[in-house]
């Protein structure tokens, strides 16, 4: 009996986790779609290029924003991600068009470098943005 107690403790636990920002460690950063069109994200590589060939329009309750709405994007820790993926302390996220993404093939989207754009940010300036970043 007491150690249905304990597992059923730990699963209610950890269960119950979720995300959340701290000064030291944030795991939402917010993106907003400030356009009348539909949009996909993902995160790019250091200079703001496309970083990999994963299809996100396969996914498009993870990465689809529609036109004048925002979405969360979480990651256990965005410092980290910044840290493993480059240099200095920035983040990139790369842009696409929904209509191109969902009648292209995504290898040739990402042969191509066909993206709206791309924004870089570094710590401090997500910092002042409170960690939302905007299209366009």
């Amino acid at each position: 009996m007491r150690k249905v107690i304990i597992i059923s403790l730990v699963l209610f636990v950890t269960g119950c986790w979720e995300y959340k920002n701290t000064p030291s460690n944030h795991q939402i950063i917010r993106i907003c779609n400030h356009s009348d069109m539909d949009i996909y994200f993902s995160q790019g590589n250091c200079e703001g290029g496309i970083f990999d060939n994963y299809d996100i329009s396969a996914t498009p309750q993870m990465f689809k924003i529609y036109a004048y709405e925002c979405k969360n994007e979480y990651s256990p820790s965005f410092e980290i991600d910044m840290e493993y993926w480059c240099k200095e302390l920035k983040i990139s996220y790369v842009f696409y068009d929904a209509k191109i993404l969902e009648t292209i093939p995504f290898d040739t989207v990402f042969k191509y470098n066909m993206m709206l754009g791309s924004k870089i940010f570094t710590k401090e300036q997500l910092d002042s943005l409170d960690w939302t970043i905007t299209y366009p």
